[in-house]
């Protein structure tokens, strides 16, 4: 245990010495945001990789069990350090000169596979019913998913200062809690490190930021905890040792994931980045910097102790983080005004009525054919009657004017009276006109809906395009009613 914590410390305090060098670093070699007006460094991640690296160095010099848990990672985790190598340089390219997302995201597809066939790999995944079992073909789609996914889900939650480090150092520290129970010291001697470093490099990076984590910080921190979970995945209990991992990074994962959603609903490309992602939202409510990022830590921090249930796993712990889960998109979704989700809630609505407005619409269109066949008023007062006798609409009322004289008439109880009825200021409505005989006297349908009510299932195109010329058909053929 006095490893881990040897560790955790040391890196956190080589991470705050580092920093502000690594800083002035940046600014010299040009790797500077300037989208906030202030030149900020963005070299946030180097400092964390340099300090995560000489803690477990210096104090594998003096401590045996370090040491021996550093050459043994060598072998061990050689695939994961080239591979984070190789992401880390892709960052630093990418914050030097920035990169389009196409090429950058086929370079970590392929850092990913070669991961794979170097034996860093998902041979199961825990779904709430059980594990299931990989195949090589879903392996290898899922292992590339969940790397290049985690890696790009913290890069995206650094859209505001301090919120994708804090993010990480809860998820590091749940893993690491996760590998010592599970016997698994190498995992969280590298938990340690990387927890201690990126919490040393925090201080620089919270509101107001002096320094940005880059795209080398965000998508090595990433990267490390989705390879750091697989490597965990493969040494542990299956369903222990995946879980924690998934529910510890829930805040990014959800956020990525309500990202794509959005975008895909409305047609957007996926890839191309937008200022409305959950941190965007919160600052669009009018909170600060700081508040914001303090949401984001409570959040993560209650999805890390919420995978801690999973040490010993049952289905009381499974239904506590399935109710989280569902708490915070219910949120995200009512109150950070995601419209993309109402749309699609109304369109899973419209499908399940689906019937309703089949009905209505058949209704709609025999309703046409019978207009066609009418000889006078008392004909098309019956059809519209029978149409609309129930209806989604709150009233229907039809105007007739003939010889400078208007009557005004109301579908009541199934029929026709004659009673006139202002507009009410909380009901809209649509006016159908229509021609009644030849002598220049004129009707119009109108229905009406009071606002704030559920989503209309009739099709008021169907309505304008079906009923309009049916009626001023029929209307043409008879006389005005006296």
């Amino acid at each position: 245990m006095r490893s881990y914590l040897f560790t955790f410390v040391l890196a956190l305090l080589l991470g705050f010495l580092l920093t502000p060098i690594v800083a002035q670093a940046a600014r010299k070699a040009g790797a500077l945001d300037r989208t906030k007006g202030e030149a900020i460094p963005r070299s946030g991640g180097v400092a964390i990789l340099i300090g995560t690296a000489l803690a477990l160095l210096l104090l594998g010099l003096v401590w045996d069990p370090v040491r021996s848990l550093v050459r043994y990672s060598t072998t061990t985790l050689q695939p994961v350090y080239v591979g984070l190598a190789a992401i880390a340089l892709l960052g630093v390219i990418d914050d030097l000169r920035p990169l389009k997302a196409t090429p950058k995201l086929l370079v970590e597809v392929l850092i990913a596979v070669g991961l794979y066939f170097a034996g860093v790999r998902a041979g199961s995944v825990w779904l709430p019913f059980g594990i299931v079992e990989l195949g090589p073909v879903i392996g290898l789609l899922f292992t590339v998913i969940w790397i290049v996914g985690i890696s790009n889900a913290f890069n995206l939650l650094d859209g505001i200062d301090g919120a994708a480090a804090g993010a990480a150092v809860f998820a590091f520290l749940a893993m690491l809690v996760a590998s010592i129970s599970l016997g698994q010291p190498l995992v969280a001697l590298l938990c340690a490190a990387m927890a201690g470093a990126t919490l040393g490099f925090l201080p620089f990076n919270f509101p107001p930021a002096r320094i940005y984590l880059g795209d080398a910080g965000s998508l090595t921190l990433g990267f490390a905890l989705a390879t750091l979970a697989l490597e965990g995945a493969t040494k542990g209990p299956a369903l222990v040792a995946i879980a924690i991992p998934m529910v510890a990074f829930a805040v990014p994962l959800l956020d990525t994931s309500i990202a794509v959603i959005r975008r895909a609903a409305r047609g957007a490309p996926l890839f191309k980045g937008d200022r409305e992602h959950l941190h965007h939202r919160l600052l669009a409510m009018g909170l600060s910097n700081r508040e914001a990022a303090a949401i984001v830590y409570v959040a993560c921090g209650a999805f890390a102790l919420a995978s801690m249930l999973f040490l010993n796993p049952n289905v009381r712990g499974i239904a506590i983080v399935l109710t989280m889960i569902a708490i915070v998109v219910w949120l995200s979704v009512r109150f950070l005004r995601l419209h993309e989700f109402r749309e699609l809630g109304r369109l899973v609505t419209r499908g399940a009525q689906q019937t309703r407005a089949i009905n209505f619409n058949v209704q709609l269109r025999r309703a046409a054919d019978a207009l066609e066949r009418t000889s006078s008023w008392d004909d098309i007062v019956r059809v519209l009657c029978e149409l609309f006798a129930d209806s989604e609409f709150d009233s229907v009322r039809v105007t007739v004017t003939s010889d400078g004289r208007r009557h005004d008439y109301r579908l009541e109880g199934g029929k026709l009276v004659e009673k006139s009825q202002p507009i009410h200021p909380d009901e809209w409505g649509v006016h159908l006109p229509f021609q009644i005989g030849g002598n220049g006297a004129r009707g119009e349908l109108a229905v009406f809906r009071r606002y704030g009510r559920r989503y209309l299932l009739t099709d008021i195109n169907l309505i304008v395009e079906t009923l309009t010329p049916a009626l001023s058909s029929a209307g043409s053929r008879v006389p005005a009613p006296k």
